[in-house]
């Protein structure tokens, strides 16, 4: 072989070298930014959604306060704290609350009902130990919580490598330019050309130095992966922060209200008491009606045309005292009526005008020449005569309509020139003062026990009035199927109206042990079954099935389902029972 072909093989394979290393230089580059694997096509896949149950936060409860504490990335990092009262969950104002992180104690400031304070390492992922000293007025407490803040997921959309598994874990290098590796590659190139163009030691020389080259441009390249890979992991390790928390049902049946959330719905809570002795209740459902005897009817007693009064008729709501002329009313008569009361009065008349004279002729003459006897049966006779004439007269002439009783005009139905019928009603006179509830009693057994408690019941009207009623009175006839029970109003109740609906809510003498709740606290789930809403936690509400019996307007017995000392919700139950 000669030396040329000799010379010319060591170039290739010089240059083979080389090409091969430069190659791999190039895949050790671009390993970061090509991760797909495997043949799959990753032009369509979807980015996947990371599920939370909500922000951080931190809760501590006692005797007397109960704390939420929730992070916050605004500001810098804060935490704000809800402070509340533990057995009626109503926001505490005006609180002095001293918050220890570590060997560090910060005050809360108040504002806008919430307590903050600045808490920077709110920003870094860890669990911190914290504790709270709160005062209001003359009480004070300690309360301690942890605060565990995760870290923010590593995007699910990338398919890690080994290498991105590995550069966390590297020590930290600064950083450097990429035109440092990218120079180091070229010279690597320049060296190893004027090496193989050269021969004896200037070749040996030239080898030894694109070989240093080469590994300063491999371990340059490492460098900045390692810069990336720690980057990275600093990115993953974020507080997780300021995520949207809303309120929802879990699976158990249980539902989380945020603090914020309960204080827009204004959720109170109270403490049951132990189970005592109750007088059960019966509702009934009556309306109000008139005071029988301080009330009237004024009716026309015959067919006929109503007029008016010389002062006009008494306007809906006026005060009339009994025997107040409230009208007129012209009995009507047919033609053939008309002509035979005529001719009766006429005739009736010319009786009594005889009547009367004959009485003066023989009045003066009564004891001589007539007997007296005489005389008296002439005055008799003239009596008869004229109270004949006084009864055709209210049948041709205008009755007046009479009030009957002191009060307040109710309805007024008379117009002037009105044609009526007999029977109809045109004016209704109440006393305000005195009205009674009637009410219908479909179970026999209850009106019983209404009447033998003969007790004080309380009525409910449509828009809340409460009305103290006392029981008047049972019916013996059944009216609708039902046993019409009478209760009278005590004292003024000005706005009730005659049939105004009234929902009464009457002892009956059956006592009963149970817990007595606002009615407000029993809703109806999803299955038709009474519940509660028991506070169990800061933020978490469970439901308590229970059994119960009415006690009064207001209250509630519980009879089975609940214990003494639950939280139970008395305002805003209603809505956490809609939440899904």
């Amino acid at each position: 072989m000669t030396k040329t072909t000799t010379k010319t093989m060591r170039w290739k394979s010089a240059m083979r070298a080389l090409f091969s290393a430069l190659a791999l230089f190039a895949v050790s580059l671009t390993s970061t930014g090509v991760r797909a694997h495997g043949g799959e096509d990753h032009s369509h896949d979807e980015q996947p959604v990371v599920e939370t149950s909500g922000n951080p936060r931190i809760e501590a409860t006692s005797e007397l306060f109960e704390i939420v504490g929730i992070p916050t990335g605004a500001g810098n990092g804060k935490l704000v704290i809800h402070l509340n009262d533990f057995w009626s969950n109503a926001p505490v104002p005006k609180a002095a609350i001293d918050v220890t992180v570590g060997d560090s104690t910060i005050k809360a400031t108040e504002k806008q009902g919430l307590y903050e304070l600045d808490a920077p390492w709110v920003k870094t992922p860890g669990r911190y130990e914290l504790t709270f000293a709160v005062t209001v007025g003359e009480a004070s407490d300690l309360l301690i919580g942890s605060l565990n803040i995760p870290a923010a997921p590593a995007p699910a959309d990338q398919h890690n490598s080994l290498w991105d598994h590995i550069a966390p874990e590297l020590p930290q290098i600064p950083s450097i330019p990429t035109w440092l590796p990218a120079s180091a590659g070229a010279l690597t190139l320049l060296l190893a050309v004027l090496a193989f163009t050269s021969s004896g030691t200037m070749r040996r020389a030239g080898l030894v130095l694109a070989s240093i080259a080469g590994m300063s441009s491999v371990a340059l390249a490492a460098v900045m992966l390692v810069n990336a890979g720690t980057d990275g992991a600093t990115v993953a390790s974020a507080a997780m922060l300021d995520l949207p928390d809303s309120a929802r049902r879990s699976e158990d049946g249980a539902v989380f209200v945020p603090k914020a959330t309960q204080r827009l719905l204004e959720v109170t809570t109270i403490r049951t008491a132990a189970a005592g002795a109750a007088q059960k209740t019966v509702r009934l459902i009556g309306q109000v009606i008139p005071d029988p005897n301080k009330s009237g009817l004024v009716q026309a007693l015959l067919a006929g045309r109503i007029e008016a009064p010389e002062s006009g008729f008494p306007a809906i709501g006026s005060r009339v005292k009994a025997g107040d002329v409230l009208g007129y009313l012209l009995p009507s008569v047919q033609l053939v009526d008309q002509s035979d009361i005529r001719q009766t009065t006429g005739d009736l008349d010319r009786q009594v005008a005889l009547a009367e004279a004959k009485l003066r002729r023989i009045e003066p003459l009564s004891g001589n020449a007539i007997p007296a006897g005489q005389v008296i049966d002439a005055r008799i006779e003239l009596d008869a005569l004229r109270k004949r004439r006084a009864e055709i007269k209210p049948v041709a002439e205008r009755e007046a309509l009479i009030a009957p009783a002191d009060g307040v005009i109710a309805q007024a139905n008379a117009a002037s020139g009105q044609v009526v019928e007999a029977q109809t009603l045109l004016f209704q006179i109440v006393d305000p003062d005195s009205l009674w509830v009637e009410a219908l009693a479909f179970d026999g057994a209850a009106a019983t026990g209404v009447e033998k408690n003969n007790k004080e019941a309380i009525g409910t009207t449509a828009d809340g009035r409460k009305l103290e009623l006392s029981f008047a009175g049972r019916g013996l006839t059944l009216r609708q199927q039902a046993v019409p029970l009478r209760f009278q109003i005590k004292g003024s109740n000005p706005g009730l109206s005659i049939g105004e609906p009234v929902t009464v809510h009457a002892p009956v003498d059956e006592p009963i042990a149970a817990i007595p709740l606002p009615r407000s606290s029993v809703v109806r789930s999803g299955n038709g079954q009474s519940v509660v809403w028991a506070h169990t936690g800061p933020e978490r509400f469970e439901q308590r099935v229970i059994a119960s019996e009415p006690i009064d307007a207001d209250r509630i017995g519980i009879t089975a389902g609940l214990e003494p000392n639950t939280r139970v919700v008395v305002r805003g139950a209603e809505l956490i029972n809609q939440v899904r």
